[in-house]
Protein backbone atom coordinates (compact mmCIF):
# COMPACT_ATOMS: atom_id res chain seq x y z
CA UNK A 1 0.00 0.00 0.00
CA UNK A 2 1.28 3.39 -0.76
CA UNK A 3 2.54 5.90 2.52
CA UNK A 4 -0.06 8.46 2.37
CA UNK A 5 1.85 10.68 5.28
CA UNK A 6 4.62 9.81 6.51
CA UNK A 7 6.34 11.76 10.06
CA UNK A 8 9.24 11.69 11.43
CA UNK A 9 10.68 13.31 15.13
CA UNK A 10 8.29 15.83 14.48
CA UNK A 11 7.92 18.62 17.17
CA UNK A 12 5.59 21.88 17.72
CA UNK A 13 6.60 24.55 19.54
CA UNK A 14 4.23 27.71 19.97
CA UNK A 15 5.31 31.25 21.95
CA UNK A 16 3.31 32.51 25.24
CA UNK A 17 4.59 35.23 26.33
CA UNK A 18 8.39 35.35 26.84
CA UNK A 19 8.31 31.35 26.99
CA UNK A 20 7.00 28.71 24.65
CA UNK A 21 4.83 25.66 24.63
CA UNK A 22 5.12 22.51 23.07
CA UNK A 23 2.37 20.85 21.44
CA UNK A 24 3.61 17.72 19.78
CA UNK A 25 6.96 16.11 21.13
CA UNK A 26 8.44 13.38 19.07
CA UNK A 27 6.10 12.25 16.33
CA UNK A 28 7.04 9.41 14.05
CA UNK A 29 4.43 7.02 12.15
CA UNK A 30 3.07 6.52 8.68
CA UNK A 31 -0.25 5.70 7.42
CA UNK A 32 -0.60 3.85 4.44
CA UNK A 33 -3.90 4.77 1.36
CA UNK A 34 -7.17 3.50 2.82
CA UNK A 35 -6.70 3.92 6.58
CA UNK A 36 -9.57 4.64 8.32
CA UNK A 37 -7.81 6.17 11.84
CA UNK A 38 -8.04 8.35 14.46
CA UNK A 39 -6.15 10.66 16.13
CA UNK A 40 -7.52 10.16 19.51
CA UNK A 41 -7.04 12.23 23.44
CA UNK A 42 -8.26 14.76 25.60
CA UNK A 43 -8.62 18.53 24.69
CA UNK A 44 -5.01 19.99 24.66
CA UNK A 45 -3.55 16.60 23.59
CA UNK A 46 -2.49 18.23 20.35
CA UNK A 47 -4.09 15.90 18.02
CA UNK A 48 -5.91 19.05 16.12
CA UNK A 49 -2.71 20.70 15.63
CA UNK A 50 -1.48 17.40 14.33
CA UNK A 51 -3.96 17.47 12.01
CA UNK A 52 -3.52 20.73 10.51
CA UNK A 53 -0.02 19.90 10.21
CA UNK A 54 -0.39 16.93 8.07
CA UNK A 55 -3.08 19.07 6.11
CA UNK A 56 -0.56 22.11 5.68
CA UNK A 57 -2.47 24.20 6.87
CA UNK A 58 0.26 24.71 10.56
CA UNK A 59 3.69 23.77 9.83
CA UNK A 60 5.70 21.96 12.38
CA UNK A 61 9.25 23.72 13.93
CA UNK A 62 11.02 20.66 13.71
CA UNK A 63 11.25 17.17 11.89
CA UNK A 64 9.91 16.03 8.45
CA UNK A 65 6.75 15.60 7.14
CA UNK A 66 5.67 13.97 4.29
CA UNK A 67 2.13 13.98 2.73
CA UNK A 68 1.10 12.72 -0.78
CA UNK A 69 4.69 12.33 -1.76
CA UNK A 70 5.48 16.11 -0.87
CA UNK A 71 7.50 17.88 1.77
CA UNK A 72 9.10 21.15 2.22
CA UNK A 73 6.32 22.90 0.13
CA UNK A 74 5.98 26.56 0.03
CA UNK A 75 2.60 28.48 0.93
CA UNK A 76 1.42 28.52 -2.88
CA UNK A 77 2.04 24.64 -3.49
CA UNK A 78 0.79 23.28 -0.07
CA UNK A 79 -2.14 25.28 -1.49
CA UNK A 80 -2.35 23.61 -4.63
CA UNK A 81 -1.56 20.11 -2.73
CA UNK A 82 -4.57 21.07 -0.45
CA UNK A 83 -7.19 22.19 -3.27
CA UNK A 84 -6.88 19.15 -5.65
CA UNK A 85 -6.07 16.40 -3.20
CA UNK A 86 -7.12 17.01 0.08
CA UNK A 87 -10.98 17.39 1.94
CA UNK A 88 -11.86 18.85 5.14
CA UNK A 89 -14.57 18.55 7.39
CA UNK A 90 -14.78 20.41 10.14
CA UNK A 91 -17.40 20.26 13.43
CA UNK A 92 -18.92 23.63 12.51
CA UNK A 93 -19.60 22.47 8.85
CA UNK A 94 -18.17 25.90 7.16
CA UNK A 95 -21.08 25.73 4.99
CA UNK A 96 -21.54 29.36 2.76
CA UNK A 97 -24.91 30.47 4.28
CA UNK A 98 -26.10 32.54 1.13
CA UNK A 99 -25.32 29.79 -1.19
CA UNK A 100 -27.44 26.42 -2.15
CA UNK A 101 -26.46 22.98 -1.32
CA UNK A 102 -25.26 22.48 -4.63
CA UNK A 103 -23.33 25.47 -4.92
CA UNK A 104 -21.57 24.77 -1.53
CA UNK A 105 -20.49 20.99 -2.71
CA UNK A 106 -19.68 22.54 -5.98
CA UNK A 107 -17.01 25.47 -4.74
CA UNK A 108 -13.54 23.30 -4.39
CA UNK A 109 -14.67 21.98 -8.68
CA UNK A 110 -14.74 25.95 -9.43
CA UNK A 111 -10.61 26.11 -7.69
CA UNK A 112 -9.91 23.28 -9.97
CA UNK A 113 -11.03 25.10 -13.58
CA UNK A 114 -13.66 22.14 -14.06
CA UNK A 115 -16.03 22.39 -16.76
CA UNK A 116 -19.72 23.25 -16.29
CA UNK A 117 -20.50 19.63 -17.19
CA UNK A 118 -17.64 18.01 -15.37
CA UNK A 119 -18.53 20.12 -12.10
CA UNK A 120 -22.41 19.47 -12.29
CA UNK A 121 -21.98 15.57 -12.75
CA UNK A 122 -19.11 15.36 -9.80
CA UNK A 123 -21.93 17.22 -7.95
CA UNK A 124 -25.01 15.25 -8.41
CA UNK A 125 -22.58 12.06 -7.80
CA UNK A 126 -21.45 13.44 -4.28
CA UNK A 127 -25.18 14.27 -3.27
CA UNK A 128 -26.12 11.02 -4.41
CA UNK A 129 -23.51 9.28 -2.13
CA UNK A 130 -24.70 11.12 0.45
CA UNK A 131 -28.41 11.23 0.40
CA UNK A 132 -28.47 14.67 -0.27
CA UNK A 133 -30.14 15.23 -4.20
CA UNK A 134 -33.54 16.33 -3.25
CA UNK A 135 -31.66 18.97 -1.10
CA UNK A 136 -29.72 20.53 -3.58
CA UNK A 137 -31.51 23.89 -4.00
CA UNK A 138 -31.88 24.29 -0.07
CA UNK A 139 -29.87 26.75 1.51
CA UNK A 140 -27.65 25.47 5.08
CA UNK A 141 -30.08 27.49 7.42
CA UNK A 142 -33.04 25.14 5.57
CA UNK A 143 -31.29 21.80 7.14
CA UNK A 144 -30.77 19.95 9.95
CA UNK A 145 -27.52 19.61 11.74
CA UNK A 146 -26.89 15.76 10.49
CA UNK A 147 -27.64 16.99 6.64
CA UNK A 148 -25.41 20.16 6.68
CA UNK A 149 -22.62 17.59 8.10
CA UNK A 150 -23.22 15.29 5.66
CA UNK A 151 -23.18 18.76 2.71
CA UNK A 152 -19.59 19.15 4.00
CA UNK A 153 -18.96 15.58 3.95
CA UNK A 154 -20.30 15.82 0.16
CA UNK A 155 -17.99 19.18 -0.59
CA UNK A 156 -15.28 17.46 0.71
CA UNK A 157 -15.05 14.32 -0.72
CA UNK A 158 -16.57 15.88 -4.63
CA UNK A 159 -13.00 15.97 -6.23
CA UNK A 160 -12.72 12.33 -4.98
CA UNK A 161 -9.24 13.51 -2.74
CA UNK A 162 -6.91 10.62 -1.72
CA UNK A 163 -7.02 11.79 1.98
CA UNK A 164 -9.84 13.60 4.23
CA UNK A 165 -8.96 15.00 7.23
CA UNK A 166 -11.66 15.11 9.60
CA UNK A 167 -11.52 17.71 13.17
CA UNK A 168 -14.23 16.46 15.80
CA UNK A 169 -16.83 15.69 12.60
CA UNK A 170 -19.58 14.74 14.84
CA UNK A 171 -19.15 17.16 17.67
CA UNK A 172 -22.27 19.01 17.22
CA UNK A 173 -24.16 15.94 16.34
CA UNK A 174 -26.63 13.30 18.34
CA UNK A 175 -25.98 9.80 18.43
CA UNK A 176 -27.96 8.56 15.62
CA UNK A 177 -27.06 11.33 13.04
CA UNK A 178 -23.74 10.29 14.01
CA UNK A 179 -23.69 6.85 13.51
CA UNK A 180 -25.57 7.76 9.99
CA UNK A 181 -22.82 10.12 9.40
CA UNK A 182 -19.76 7.68 9.83
CA UNK A 183 -21.34 4.98 8.64
CA UNK A 184 -21.75 6.67 5.47
CA UNK A 185 -17.73 7.61 5.73
CA UNK A 186 -16.83 4.19 6.14
CA UNK A 187 -18.47 3.38 2.82
CA UNK A 188 -16.43 5.96 0.89
CA UNK A 189 -13.62 4.69 2.46
CA UNK A 190 -14.29 1.03 1.04
CA UNK A 191 -15.52 2.14 -2.00
CA UNK A 192 -13.29 4.59 -3.10
CA UNK A 193 -10.19 3.81 -1.12
CA UNK A 194 -10.19 7.25 0.04
CA UNK A 195 -7.74 7.74 3.44
CA UNK A 196 -9.83 9.22 6.56
CA UNK A 197 -7.78 10.37 9.64
CA UNK A 198 -9.93 11.95 11.99
CA UNK A 199 -8.89 14.13 14.95
CA UNK A 200 -11.42 12.70 18.31
CA UNK A 201 -12.51 12.23 21.44
CA UNK A 202 -15.77 10.83 20.98
CA UNK A 203 -16.37 7.01 21.51
CA UNK A 204 -19.13 7.33 18.63
CA UNK A 205 -16.08 8.10 16.47
CA UNK A 206 -13.68 5.70 18.22
CA UNK A 207 -15.82 2.56 17.86
CA UNK A 208 -15.73 2.97 14.18
CA UNK A 209 -11.66 3.45 13.67
CA UNK A 210 -9.70 0.90 11.91
CA UNK A 211 -6.50 2.16 13.78
CA UNK A 212 -7.00 4.33 16.53
CA UNK A 213 -3.55 6.63 17.65
CA UNK A 214 -3.35 7.90 20.73
CA UNK A 215 -1.78 11.07 22.10
CA UNK A 216 -1.17 12.49 25.86
CA UNK A 217 0.47 15.76 26.16
CA UNK A 218 1.78 16.02 22.72
CA UNK A 219 3.06 12.36 22.52
CA UNK A 220 2.35 8.92 21.08
CA UNK A 221 0.97 6.99 23.61
CA UNK A 222 -0.31 4.64 22.07
CA UNK A 223 -1.01 3.22 18.56
CA UNK A 224 -3.19 0.38 17.78
CA UNK A 225 -4.65 -1.92 14.62
CA UNK A 226 -8.67 -2.41 15.89
CA UNK A 227 -9.55 -4.44 12.73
Amino acid sequence: METIVKISNLDKFYKVGKGKFQALKKITLEIKQGEFTGIVGPSGSGKTTLLNIIGSLDVQSSGEIETLGYKNLTARESAKIRSESIGFIFQTYNLLPVYTVYENVEFPLLLLNKSAKERKQSVMEALEWLGLTDKANSKPDQLSGGECQRVAIARAMVKKPKLVLADEPTANLDSENSNSILQMMMKLNEELKTTFIFSTHDEKVIKYLKRKITLKDGAIFGDEIIR
